[in-house]
């Protein structure tokens, strides 16, 4: 084979693999999946300012907008928009949250899923920005999978959009494979990877008490944040030295293995211990519930379909097919 011909084999190949990899049409099922999952930490997230909404974001509240503008003229005076800044008296602010907390839900059971997917992202985002210093590390996450969500057909399966739907035309297949899915689901699957790899590559700042084993002791000393009281692991040394390699090693593993379909099961299966032990350590629920629900990202239609069987209704194997446009017939 000459150098020409090998070429253009490597071009076409790369090419094809490529198209494959983002825009091969699929089911929307995994994306209904987690428009369901991460609706439900979003809305858990956002309605629990309800319980001090007036301390937070009164007018003489702890946020009022006058203090924020303080805040910020002090920081970096980096503009944060926020419709909560527009609310002027008490009555305001609860109808808004009222609202937020509305289009949350409506989200989450996917009701007008294209309007409510993108006022989602601003209903959270104006939180966000608003109290970014009572945010952590799990705000990011869920802002990254509302947004991505909002630029795929999360709605055509397991939501009121699609049960409409066969109401209307029950003959007709309940959802249609489209490459928006799949671009929708590789834009999280890559993004979910680097966040594994940046977390294990922050670790190396941390030399001493990782690399040394003694990172996950130093979480349980804490009582402030470990959900339960493991100080008597103090005897047992070993285990907290294997707790704590089994975390740094773990992450590289799922950033670069995860793309094996054999070892895929089993990396989210163990991402499932991984962040409930994590969530142990830590106490922060919401951010390992966002982060594991990032990975179920890589479940295909089939495992779920074959997981809750009857209830994925929607994701039927009948599914039609809808190419890109342009592509062969």
């Amino acid at each position: 084979m000459s150098i020409r011909a090998y070429l253009e084999n490597l071009a076409r190949r790369t090419g094809d693999a490529w198209n494959r990899f983002w825009f091969q049409p699929s089911d929307p099922l995994p994306l209904a999946i987690l428009r369901i999952v991460v609706g439900t930490i979003a809305l858990y997230l956002v309605g629990s300012f309800g319980f001090d909404l007036l301390r937070y974001f009164g007018p003489n509240g702890i946020l009022s907008t006058s203090n924020v503008r303080a805040l910020l003229d002090v920081t970096d005076n980096e503009y944060r928009w926020s419709y909560l800044n527009y609310a002027g008296d008490t009555t305001t602010l609860w109808v808004m949250h009222g609202a937020g907390l509305a289009i949350l839900a409506a989200f989450t059971v996917g009701l007008f899923t294209r309007i409510t997917s993108v006022l989602s992202v601003i209903v959270f985002l104006a939180y966000v920005h608003r109290a970014w210093v009572l945010t952590d590390q799990a705000e990011p996450i869920v802002s990254m999978l509302l947004l991505y969500l909002s630029l795929g057909p999360s709605g055509e399966a397991m939501s009121i959009d699609a049960w409409r739907k066969r109401r209307r035309a029950p003959h007709t297949p309940s959802a249609s494979a489209t490459y928006g899915a799949t671009v929708v689901l590789r834009l999280i699957q890559v993004h979910t990877a680097l966040i594994y790899l940046m977390m294990f590559l922050g670790k190396q700042l941390a030399t001493f008490v990782w690399w040394q084993g003694s990172a996950v002791w130093w979480l349980i000393a804490r009582p402030d944040t470990c959900l339960v009281d493991l100080r008597w692991m103090h005897e047992y040394p070993y285990l907290i030295s294997i707790w704590t390699t089994s975390i740094i090693w773990f992450e590289p593993a799922f950033a670069v293995l995860i793309w094996n379909p054999l070892v895929r099961p089993l990396l989210v299966f163990g991402s499932g211990l991984y962040w409930l032990s994590v969530a142990v350590l830590l106490g922060n629920v919401p951010f390992c519930a966002a982060m594991f629900a990032s990975g179920l990202s890589f479940v295909g239609a089939s495992q779920w379909r074959g997981m809750c069987g009857g209830y994925c209704e929607t994701g039927s194997p009948n599914v039609a097919v809808r190419k890109p446009a342009g592509s062969a017939a």
